[in-house]
């Protein structure tokens, strides 16, 4: 549906800076500590007395988590076609495979692909994510449409930033970009809480505020600074100051557009987000990966990270 640039997810669906000002204030006081307590599956359940939220998106079970996407979904067509525009209503396991698509591709494992496209910040411009979320009946839609009515469609359907779409701002548990359409069906499925760029599931508060959680990240820093790179929590740093310099390079404008000098950033641009990437991978497999497989496993009886 047009170029734009590629949508990128969390590590785990974590925000270690909003979980970290979250667990100062006191949002969630139940330790995650020791595997003393019963399990719970996707549906929530409880660890000792304490009641646990469910793990997907939002802290919701699976129940919650399919009524609100098909809440969602039919309110994004009533509006639709209130503004003449046909949008078919799209499936949970549809957005849930679209979520799949966040910095994956099929045939890919995670060295492979970072080797190709490191966080998909700079070095992707198609939009997998958004296209599968659509669901193959809207993408027909679309594609029949007059360039000029696609232009409508997208901005009736998204707002000013066509990468704010369903699927991926779910994933990204954060709908602060999230306009026309979309906007107002979250707007009226979600609290005002979790309509907020700053929440913070309270599952994430409750996983990484576990000490060893806090010692995993500390060690992945130093790894990083091993590479010489200076960064203090997760991979969402690196992709927040890739996106920044990208915008700063492309001041607008379509990075297929880009010539001489410009172009020449970008592919630098993009060499150096491959070479974080693997840094990070790295970093990740040797003090992240492993202990987060522990800590969820005590608190919610399976690794609940992506």
């Amino acid at each position: 549906m047009g170029m734009s640039r590629g949508q990128v997810g969390r590590c785990g669906s974590r925000r270690p800076g909003r979980v970290l000002l979250a667990i100062a204030a006191g949002v969630l006081t139940v330790s995650a500590c020791g595997g003393g307590g019963s399990s719970t599956t996707a549906a929530g359940g409880k660890t000792g007395d304490a009641k646990l939220p469910g793990i997907l998106e939002f802290g919701l079970n699976e129940e919650e988590f399919a009524a609100h996407v098909e809440k969602t979904q039919a309110l994004i067509a009533k509006c639709m076609a209130e503004a003449g525009f046909e949008y078919v209503p799209v499936d949970v396991k549809t957005i849930q495979a679209a979520q799949k698509r966040v910095r994956t591709e099929p045939g890919y494992t995670r060295q492979t692909y970072k080797e190709k496209w490191g966080l998909a910040v700079t070095t992707r411009f198609d939009n997998p994510v958004r296209e599968t979320g659509l669901g193959p009946q809207n993408m027909r839609i679309f594609q029949g449409l007059s360039k000029e009515d696609q232009v409508a469609y997208n901005r009736t359907l998204f707002g000013e930033d066509p990468d704010a779409d369903f699927a991926f701002t779910l994933d990204e548990e954060d709908f602060s970009d999230t306009g026309g359409c979309t906007r107002r069906a979250v707007a009226a499925v979600f609290t005002p809480a979790q309509l907020k760029g700053s929440y913070v599931n309270p599952k994430d508060v409750l996983v990484d505020s576990d000490p060893r959680i806090v010692e995993a990240h500390r060690n992945w820093s130093k790894c990083m600074r091993g590479y010489g790179y200076d960064y203090v929590e997760d991979q969402d740093e690196i992709i927040e100051e890739y996106g920044e310099r990208l915008d700063e390079l492309l001041d607008g404008d379509d990075p297929a557009t880009l010539t001489g000098e410009r172009k020449a950033a970008l592919k630098k641009l993009q060499q150096e987000e491959i070479a974080v990437s693997l840094a990070d991978l790295d970093c990740q497999l040797k003090y992240t990966d492993d202990v987060y497989r522990v800590v969820e496993t005590e608190v919610f009886g399976q690794p609940v990270s992506g």
